[in-house]
């Protein structure tokens, strides 16, 4: 059986997640580290009926990353405020409605 090339484009999250997986030392090149996730793609989807679609794995991501920014606009806004170190999300929120 003879290898197919495929030409894929990746976000930067999983791209530098390749990366970082070659950087490891633990695998050689980019193309071992995809070949390996749709091996276990593959055999999670024959385990499960309702293995998720690629589509719901990046609305996941998608969602890790709003969350990721709504963390730091409350570090923000919590290092911006006057009410102190002890203030909470609802004192924020209120102070945000001023």
């Amino acid at each position: 059986m003879s290898n197919l090339t495929l030409n894929v484009s990746l976000s930067p999250q999983l791209a530098k997640f390749v990366r970082s997986r070659v950087d490891s030392g633990r695998y050689a090149t980019a193309s071992e580290v995809v070949r390996e996730a749709l091996r276990w793609f593959a055999e999670r989807a024959r385990d499960a009926d309702d293995a998720p679609s690629m589509l719901d794995l990046q609305e996941q991501s998608i969602d890790r990353e709003r969350a990721r920014a709504a963390i730091l606009r409350l570090r923000a806004l919590r290092a911006g405020t006057t009410l102190g170190p002890d203030v909470t999300v609802k004192d924020l929120r209120d102070e945000g409605r001023r």
